[in-house]
């Protein structure tokens, strides 16, 4: 299928979409990582937060400073 074909489709089926499915379609475009670049949106940068942030939380103070001994407690070794 040519691009020029693609894209005459795509017209096609966007203008039969109800405006529902419209507003659907225009949602899933704009949170695409690779269509945003193209849905208009240049002006607001995208932020994506991490679903894992805060998970490590040990109640241990700052586990990475203290990232070797915990590797050596945990392999059995010494440091």
């Amino acid at each position: 299928m040519s691009a020029g074909h693609a894209h005459e489709e795509l017209h096609h089926l966007v203008d039969r979409l109800s405006s529902d499915q419209a507003r659907r379609l225009l949602r899933l475009v704009k949170t695409d990582p690779e269509l945003a670049d193209v849905s208009g949106e240049d002006d607001k940068p995208v932020r994506r937060r991490l679903s894992i942030a805060g998970i490590g939380a040990s109640g241990e103070g700052n586990l990475s400073e203290r990232v070797e001994d915990l590797l050596a407690e945990r392999f059995n070794r010494s440091v």
